[in-house]
């Protein structure tokens, strides 16, 4: 019930407010280039940075409630999701060297984070909506994403491998994802706090989304500048 309740609102973000973010139609006009890539991947970066250090207190918390079942959860995922912000280095190592450094992880992103601290904090049950958001809605949204930034915009998806390789295993941990929080969430009640909490994810992830595209957004087709492709020879 809980986690039909919570695909269901991933499903409609994913259809329609995503869809008005204005990174997003960027993207969809050809107007993301390889400094705003290089922005977005060094603040994907600091989040999977974060993913190790989240888990790990989320172990710590359910422990010290008592509930041993989430904390072998939170231990399986910890092992999972090792390593994955080298995906994001790699990345960003693969952009031309004209692509012009990202000056720092944007204040949204770190509103993001600490958003996810406070949540585990106060319930590590509750930072399940936030795992389910993070995979489920890659799986639903990253194809599109990675098509237009290609097709349109000229990025490689050579040099999205962070979003290929998750949409790739996130498919597989959805379910497992929905199962676990009808498995862990034994209380129906949870589930109107649960519901604030992926709506708040989504509307961090929003935020992120609109600062990116205005601090480091452009007007014009980005292929002439930032080296992924050759401007036509006049």
């Amino acid at each position: 019930m809980i986690a039909d309740a919570l695909r269901a609102d991933i499903e409609t973000f994913a259809k329609t407010k995503c869809r008005d973010n204005l990174l997003f139609r960027m993207a969809e006009e050809g107007n993301v280039d390889g400094v705003c890539i290089r922005a977005y991947l060094t603040n994907l970066h600091h989040l999977l940075r974060h993913t190790p250090i989240c888990l790990v207190r989320a172990r710590k918390l359910a422990i010290a409630r008592g509930d041993h079942k989430l904390a072998d959860h939170f231990k399986h995922k910890l092992v999972e999701e090792a390593g994955h912000f080298r995906w994001a280095e790699d990345d960003l190592a693969s952009l031309p060297a004209t692509v012009e450094a990202a000056p720092g992880v944007l204040p949204a992103m770190e509103r993001h984070v600490a958003f996810i601290l406070r949540t585990i904090d106060e319930d590590p049950t509750l930072f399940l909506a936030y795992i389910l958001f993070g995979e489920y809605f890659t799986v639903v949204i990253g194809p599109e994403w990675l098509r237009l930034l290609e097709e349109n915009c000229g990025i490689p998806r050579t040099s999205m491998t962070v979003i290929d390789k998750h949409i790739e295993i996130d498919q597989g941990h959805v379910e497992e994802a929905l199962d676990c929080i009808d498995d862990l969430v034994a209380e129906p009640s949870m589930l109107p706090r649960m519901r604030e909490v992926l709506r708040d994810s989504m509307d961090y992830f929003y935020a992120f989304c609109t600062e990116l595209a205005e601090t480091h957004g452009r007007v014009s087709k980005p292929s002439i500048r930032d080296g992924f492709a050759q401007a036509p020879a006049a």
